[in-house]
């Protein structure tokens, strides 16, 4: 697997937010921050390949929304976010390496952050940043099943839904219609932890301040990595959107 990731620029401390701590980014640690997450992911077996940061665009350390990854075909994203829109040319050159690569365009607006792939059924957030349009060309592009997803608090689906294979769903249930996994065991998140985790293989990266999320995934026999990503929850960040993950 390989991973497309780019380190933050100084700028990042300008990055979209609604977080009460987005005042207080410290570009310094969240570079650390970045380069202990890239060192988690090799040590996961994956092959973590850079792109160049990006001073002009704040948010572009959160590389996932920028395209949807499937096994044969990948997709640009149609970025509701004007400021975020110039982001997308340097993942489309890399991803064109290892897929064929089209454009979703408006007035379908999606990111990455909201398609939640479960064995192969697309689970599409419908969300501040994707809209049904979005969702619907995406049901007719691609060649698996779609299903669509309200999101109704936190920015993308995923923030609040991560699957980790095994047949097991994180999710926060106040955040999320949880009605279209009913087929999934769930591990609902407890108090003001995150549901956003990435699972590579078996081992699961998880936010340090989720500990109580990180015990229970370890109870359920997942290798659980906990990582302080402080600095990127500030602008409503988690560990999926640092990187852009495309299976081999």
């Amino acid at each position: 697997m390989i991973a497309l990731a780019r380190e933050p620029s100084p700028s990042f401390v300008n990055a979209l937010s609604e977080h009460p701590g987005k005042g207080t980014i410290d570009f310094a640690r969240a570079l650390d921050q970045h380069r202990r997450y890239a060192a988690a992911l090799r040590r996961a077996g994956v092959a973590v390949e850079y792109l160049a940061p990006a001073e002009s665009f704040p948010d572009a350390v959160f590389v996932e929304d920028a395209a949807i990854v499937l096994p044969r075909q990948a997709w640009i994203c149609s970025m509701r976010e004007p400021s975020r829109r110039g982001e997308t040319g340097t993942v489309m050159e890399a991803l064109r390496k290892y897929r064929p690569v089209e454009v979703l365009a408006p007035p379908a607006y999606i990111d990455g952050g909201d398609v939640l792939n479960v064995e192969g059924t697309l689970y599409v957030g419908l969300s501040r940043r994707t809209n049904r349009e979005a969702a619907e060309m995406l049901s007719r592009r691609a060649s698996c099943p779609t299903v669509p997803v309200a999101v109704h608090a936190g920015l993308h689906l995923k923030t609040s839904a991560a699957y980790l294979g095994k047949n097991v769903l994180v999710v926060d249930p106040a955040k999320v219609e949880t009605a279209p996994f009913a087929n999934l065991r769930r591990v609902e998140v407890e108090g003001d932890e995150s549901a956003n985790c990435l699972a590579v293989g078996d081992t699961v990266l998880v936010s340090a301040s989720s500990p109580r999320l990180a015990k229970r995934l370890r109870d359920l026999g997942f290798d659980v990595v906990e990582l302080d990503i402080g600095e990127f929850e500030k602008a409503d960040g988690g560990v999926t959107c640092l990187s852009l993950l495309i299976p081999g």
